[in-house]
């Protein structure tokens, strides 16, 4: 059965492999070492921002906000895109035994992550304030992958044992 929207199995390993090391480099090193910061990688990027926020170099400035290329550390935008990308991999990397029933597991997966992740976004929101909100919020934006993963691989093996137990 060809399925358009998924990768072919062996993204599942590179993006486990993108995934874990930009997480541990995201979430655990800069909790332990100081010498990791943003600006470890800089380049001029394109910003948009707003004015009343930040100071700015140069740019245009329209109805209060700022664009304009300016140079700034990166490595933290890196961390993010790589997680995220990993995640996306490992999320839709066909199954080598993909069939109708997987496919019924993945929608059942990922509307249950949806679910999940919106209840995890209210309480986030409600209890936590300041700086433990802006982690939160960084968590937050890779939890729906990490939640339908978990999920939808919970569903196939037990599955998968379901099935091994009837044969």
């Amino acid at each position: 059965m060809k399925k358009d929207y998924l990768f072919p199995y062996r993204f599942k390993w590179i993006g486990w492999s993108l995934f874990l090391p930009f997480a541990l480099l995201f979430f655990v090193v800069p909790a332990f070492f100081d010498f990791i910061d943003d600006d470890l990688i800089s380049f001029p990027t394109l910003m948009i921002i707003i004015s009343e926020l930040d100071n700015f170099d140069g740019g245009n400035v329209q109805n209060g906000l700022i664009a304009g290329f300016q140079r700034e550390g990166m490595f933290d935008e890196i961390r993010i895109v790589a997680m995220s990308l990993g995640l996306l991999f490992v999320a839709f990397a066909r199954e080598k035994d993909e069939d109708e029933y997987v496919e019924h597991l993945r929608l059942h997966s990922f509307v249950w992550a949806i679910k999940a992740n919106t209840v995890l976004l209210i309480l986030g929101t409600w209890f936590l304030f300041g700086g433990l909100y802006l982690w939160f919020v960084l968590f937050w934006l890779i939890s729906l992958f990490l939640i339908y993963i978990a999920k939808f691989q919970w569903e196939l093996r037990k599955m998968r044992k379901e099935g091994g137990d009837e044969e």
